[in-house]
């Protein structure tokens, strides 16, 4: 389990555990943790976040709950959704078996400032070179019931996690670690679906378990395959993302799946520069002629 030792990067809002330093050494390479001041938030309030859902609701896409009781191995979408409305699901969230996710909640103007807050203190660690790799803050909100749990998978963008009521366990596996998230997955990850990632026994034992309180919060790394199992509480926590430009992962990882289905075998990302750009260069292309072709 991740100790916390005292905060080296002390302020009244976001704050490292580690020096920046190696907080920037560490970013979209392994877990590290984080404290901010949301704990306590008045817009975070169940109260609150029950209108918020109902406003997401009315948005395509933006919102998504479902019930039942799911293990680690399942698949995102495998529980069917309950025959109940976003208020009675919110009423009934501490008895349901419950996971519900809000999309693009800083359309908000004040959940916006909250973000632009967070997008400021991300890009005061990646440095002003590592931030040129990032765009498009968002954030999604999770209300989960007690117990839950959050099955196994991995994630295209820079995520950190953080904890705004209850507390949950998450385990964080090594985003280069091929023996648990392969090429193969990462390539139909992109290319297929982004269901692609599967549990492996092994997994359990080589991830870094974290326990999170509501203050706390954890850089998930980009392709770090993780599951989570909420505690005898309601939980709410949010996901505050950016994105990669696709030419580094996203349409080397598409090219690469297509390749291999020729028989080839590709390089990974990050092996040649010139390689990668090609792959994005061509992947790019394709799209922007399904385009104007109108698929």
């Amino acid at each position: 389990m991740l100790a916390k030792p005292s905060l080296v990067q002390h302020s009244d809002q976001w704050s490292t555990v580690e020096p920046f330093e190696e907080c920037r050494r560490l970013l979209h390479k392994a877990a590290f943790s984080m404290q901010h001041p949301l704990a306590s938030h008045p817009l975070f309030s169940i109260d609150a976040l029950a209108s918020v859902a109902e406003e997401a609701a009315k948005r395509p896409g933006d919102l998504y709950w479902d019930a039942g009781d799911l293990s680690i191995t399942d698949k995102w979408g495998s529980v069917p959704k309950p025959d109940m409305t976003v208020r009675q699901v919110i009423d009934r969230i501490e008895t349901a078996g419950a996971w519900m996710v809000m999309k693009h909640i800083e359309i908000d103007p004040r959940y916006k400032k909250v973000l632009d807050e967070f997008d400021d203190f991300i890009r005061r660690i990646a440095g002003p070179e590592g931030s040129k790799l990032l765009s498009n803050t968002e954030m999604l909100i999770f209300i989960t019931s007690p117990r839950r749990k959050t099955p196994y998978h991995f994630d295209a963008e820079v995520n950190v996690l953080t904890q705004i009521h209850g507390s949950k366990d998450i385990w964080v596996c090594d985003p280069m670690d091929r023996s648990i998230t392969t090429e193969d997955e990462l390539e139909r990850y992109y290319a297929v679906t982004t269901t692609a990632g599967t549990f492996k026994p092994e997994a359990e034992r080589k991830a870094r378990k974290i326990t999170l309180q509501p203050g706390d919060a954890v850089h998930i790394p980009t392709h770090g395959a993780h599951w989570l199992q909420n505690h005898d509480n309601i939980s709410i926590s949010l996901s505050l993302n950016l994105e990669f430009p696709n030419w580094k992962y996203k349409d080397v990882y598409r090219a690469n799946y297509y390749l291999r289905r020729m028989g080839l075998k590709p390089r990974s990302p990050g092996q040649s520069a010139i390689i990668d750009r090609s792959k994005a260069a061509t992947i790019d292309c394709v799209r922007q002629v399904r385009k104007l072709v109108g698929r």
